[in-house]
């Protein structure tokens, strides 16, 4: 009887000792007949051997505008999706109606200057690959007089390497002309050390048309989701219309990854 007895106060002292997930591990789920039983496994994904560290920005937009004009948008996006990739997005819109009275232009000027480090977390790393690559999606409309156009750029600079350079195509539309524009450029890469680095983003779309009696519709410069730009100020005959818009603007991807450096002789 002892033996018995001490066994039982080993069991509840065991008991006490697991607390509270003891008990609920011995819980069974009681699922009712018919009734579909959902397993998750999740699994955690790896830390990245090189990473990016988002350090100080100073960005701005400058809509310039004169005369009978319309600017819309005007966001600087930065977004760091995963700890080795970095995306920066750029959109806005520019439109301008020169009417009896004059002529009109508009611009919107973006400019970003943004800090970053590169950063190996694991000491067999000894150089990374720095990759820059960007995209520019929107629409650029012209009517019988008036021009529109867009032009971008990004750069990375820092370390003791040349650095990268990345110059989207730019785009141009007048007489009546439309184009919708979806550019590639990139992937562009070298191999940096850790430390400190800059990214220089810049992008700029304008509008413009001269002084016109007879009424026309206003060129336009469409780089941003809507609702950036009023459909008021494109024509009703829009050559783009029910275009997915969700995408438009100028985008940068930064990416680090783990390099392989060949050890010397």
């Amino acid at each position: 009887m002892n033996r018995i007895h001490r066994r039982g106060v080993l069991g509840l002292g065991l008991a006490a000792a697991l607390g509270p997930a003891a008990t609920w591990a011995q819980q069974p789920k009681t699922i009712q007949p018919g009734q579909p039983l959902n397993i998750t496994v999740t699994t955690a994904a790896p830390a990245p051997d090189v990473s990016i560290v988002v350090g100080s920005r100073s960005g701005k937009v400058t809509p310039l505008r004169s005369g009978c004009t319309h600017t819309g948008g005007g966001n600087i996006d930065v977004q760091q999706p995963s700890a080795d990739t970095l995306v920066v997005t750029m959109s806005g819109v520019a439109v301008a109606y020169g009417g009896p009275t004059g002529p009109a232009s508009a611009s919107q000027v973006f400019d970003l200057v943004q800090q970053f480090e590169v950063s190996f977390d694991k000491p067999t790393v000894k150089a990374a690959k720095l990759t820059i690559e960007g995209r520019v999606i929107g629409f650029l409309r012209s009517h019988k007089v008036g021009s529109a156009e867009e032009c971008a750029s990004a750069t990375v600079t820092g370390g003791a390497g040349p650095g990268l350079t990345l110059v989207m195509p730019s785009h141009a539309v007048a007489g009546a002309e439309s184009v919708s524009i979806n550019d590639k450029e990139g992937p562009v890469s070298t191999v940096v050390a850790a430390g400190r680095y800059c990214l220089n983003q810049s992008f700029k779309v304008t509008a413009a048309m001269p002084k016109s009696v007879l009424p026309c519709k206003a060129p336009s410069a469409e780089f941003a989701p809507d609702p950036a730009l009023d459909p008021l100020w494109i024509s009703a005959k829009e050559p783009f219309h029910g275009a997915n818009k969700k995408d438009l603007g100028f985008q940068v991807t930064i990416k680090v990854a783990p390099e392989d450096v060949p050890e010397k002789k």
